[in-house]
Parts: structure tokens; sequence; C-alpha cells
């Protein structure tokens, strides 16, 4: 992990890994960012936490892939002497959405067990489990935004980068040209995913991807309207449909970022989201960012119109 750890994003976190379940043999890692001038000077009283759920189309990423960790997350994290937990999770075809979901909830279980973190801290430092931030981006927004459903007391607001909510719509079910990312990545052959489904034996477990070798894998599931085939059929792992059947009543409150010119995860289902949510929980606080800019427009630089913090009232 050395080509992840080592970005100068990271320079200024002292970083442990962790295992926080196992599957078969493979080992499912999070990993804990602790500032150094945190561990330097300890303040002496709780210290926030930050949950961080990455990207990659449920088909591809890394916890560490440090161009796809947004800069102003790990910005705040060191402005308020936070500390950021960076989570891997079973990943696609190889698994489904509900094993998916499983891992996310086997973390929270085992960072509410007492001492889990306790002990991959520094002395000195202790760590805020009753008031969590959870984001995420991309597919990440998606399973920040199924945190959110989990009704557990400790998440106290969500951040989610033009997250997939939609997962419904045409462009993850029906196969068709798409242009995604600018300039465009190619039309993947159907062969490539066809052909890594043919070749798996039902036990493969796949947790992390780096470096990312699997994009054109997760480009050729989106292009072929495949996603929803892999993620499942069950209503409870589509946001959407979840608040069409009023599963959801309470929420956290929900900060969503998204790029207007978005071809990967297009902002049209952040809209219907957005729509969907205020009739179904009009009790809900979110504040919605929408910006000139592509998927991933944040990852480098701060976001500039409608500056929520988290600070914001969420009105």
């Amino acid at each position: 992990m050395a080509d992840s750890t080592a970005s100068s994003v990271f320079d200024r976190f002292d970083i442990k890994h962790v295992t926080y379940k196992t599957v078969g043999e493979t080992p499912i890692e999070a990993s804990i960012l602790i500032p150094k001038a945190l561990v330097k000077s300890p303040t002496g009283k709780p210290t926030p936490v930050a949950i961080r759920w990455h990207g990659g189309f449920l088909v591809t990423g890394h916890r560490l892939l440090a161009d796809w960790y947004p800069k102003f997350i790990l910005d705040l994290c060191l402005e308020r002497n936070a500390i950021a937990i960076t989570v891997d999770y079973r990943l696609m075809p190889e698994a489904k959405g509900a094993e998916i979901l499983e891992d996310v909830k086997d973390f929270y279980a085992w960072l509410a067990t007492p001492g889990s973190l306790a002990r991959q801290l520094p002395d000195g430092i202790e760590a805020d489990l009753d008031n969590l931030l959870v984001t995420g981006e991309s597919a990440g927004g998606y399973i920040a935004f199924m945190s959110a459903t989990l009704g557990l007391p400790a998440i106290k607001a969500v951040v989610m980068h033009y997250p997939m909510l939609d997962l419904r719509a045409d462009h993850y079910t029906k196969a068709y040209e798409k242009h995604i990312f600018d300039p465009p990545v190619p039309q993947i052959p159907a062969q490539v995913l066809s052909k890594h489904i043919a070749g798996l034996t039902g036990h493969e477990v796949v947790a992390s991807d780096l470096p990312v070798a699997r994009i054109p894998l997760a480009m050729s599931m989106v292009q072929q309207g495949r996603t929803a085939d892999f993620l499942g059929k069950e209503r409870s792992l589509y946001p959407l449909e979840m608040l069409e059947d009023g599963t959801i009543s309470k929420l956290p409150p929900l900060w969503i970022l998204h790029g207007k010119q978005d071809t990967a995860v297009p902002a049209e289902g952040t809209y219907r989201f957005l729509d969907l949510l205020r009739e179904k929980v009009p009790s809900a606080k979110v504040h919605a960012t929408f910006e000139n800019g592509e998927h991933g427009f944040d990852n480098h630089a701060p976001v500039t119109e409608e500056a929520a913090t988290l600070d914001t009232a969420w009105n």
C-alpha cells in the first residue's frame, strides 16, 4: 500500500490499518488516520471521528486511493483534530448488495465494540464515538446514505459526494453508448464483464482494488446496464424504493454535493432523490449543493458555490 499512503495528501496523518472482519480467509480492512498534530499535542477531550466510504461503482476502489479522497474532508479533519476512518468493503460482482451492506453493518458493530478503536489509538487520545460524521463519494455516497438509514444514534451528519442513489435509472439498467468522464473512457466490450463473470466460482472475495485495475470491469457494468443485476432485487437496497415504501422515517442531517455535468453518476438521480425525500420524509434536514463540474469535481479543490459547512443549520 506504499503507493497510496505515501501520497502527500496523507503526510500530515499517522495511519494505522485494522481488520474489522474476515470473510473466509480474506481480511476486510479499514485505515485510521490520526492527525500528527493531535498525536504530538492531545487535546485532553474526546476527539471527533469521520467515517469515510470510498467510491468505485461498487466494483473497484480502495480506502487509501489518494486521488479519490476529497481534499476538503481531509482538511476538515486536520482543522478539527478529527480522526478519519476510511473503510473497504466487498465489491461486486463477486459480492451482492446485501453482502456489501452486511460489511457496512459489521463495521459499525466493530466500531461500537468497546476497545476496538481505542486499542489502535496513541495514549492520551480518546475517540468521540457518540458523534460520528459519515462521508462517501459516488458508490461510497450510496453507502453513506445507507449508513444513515441504520438508525444509529451516533451518526450525527452525513455528507454524500455525487452519490449513486437512483440505481433503477436507465443509466444503471439499460445498455447504450454512454460517454462517461471527460474526456470519455472508450466503450468497453461487453465481453470484459461476461468473461469475468464466467470465470467466477462463487467463492471469490474481493474487498479492494489497488491500483484500480478493475475500472474497465466497472465501466463495462455501467455501459451494459448491469449494475442493478449484481446489486440485487431487494427493494431495501435501493434508496428511492425505500423512500417510496415508507421504510425511512428518520434521518440524520444530510449534505449532498453533485456536479451538474456529472457523466458517471448523473445529477438527475440526486434531483429525483431530493424530490422524493422531501415528499416522503418532510422532517429530513438536507442541504444540496450543485456546482459546475464533472464526477469528482471536489477531489482537489474546495467547494465554492453555496458554501455549506458542517456548522450549517441544515435548513
